[in-house]
């Protein structure tokens, strides 16, 4: 049997891997795209070299078409991964609920666990004395 502590650690536990998993993705997709914009700046630089003065630049879009290429295929990839760590949570999730423990005593360990230690008191509505009436208009008589 386990007991809800155990659960409470166990989806603690699920989201720390969630959380490590989304660091790891940003982390290699950063990369890709450091590595994209540095090919970009070189295919940039390059077609700058070649231009002389009094000549408008005409830049070549083929190492461009290129580079969109592999940033799509760098973006697809880390949704990929970031799909299929959701769903690895989601899974963990869902089996540590579907245990044998209740869901009523679950949620009432989460309630325990999670709620303020002493109770809030409502404010009270303060007596505060209805505005004073405004002084009539003095009349414009010279």
């Amino acid at each position: 049997m386990t007991y809800p502590l155990d659960q409470i650690t166990a989806l603690a536990r699920a989201n720390g891997e969630l959380v490590l998993k989304f660091a790891e993705i940003a982390r290699t997709g950063g990369e890709d795209y450091a590595q994209i914009g540095s090919k970009a700046t070189t295919l940039f630089v390059d077609q700058l070299k070649e231009l002389k003065p009094g000549t408008v630049p005409a830049f070549r879009s083929d190492g461009f078409t290129s580079l969109l290429g592999e940033m799509e295929k760098s973006r697809e990839a880390s949704m990929s991964k970031i799909k299929a760590a959701v769903e690895a949570w989601q899974g963990s999730w869902k089996d540590l609920l579907s245990q044998a423990t209740g869901p009523q005593e679950l949620t009432d360990s989460f309630r325990t666990w999670f709620q303020p230690s002493a109770p809030v008191a409502k404010p009270e509505k303060a007596n505060v004395p209805p505005p004073a009436p405004a002084p009539a208009k003095a009349s414009a008589t010279a």
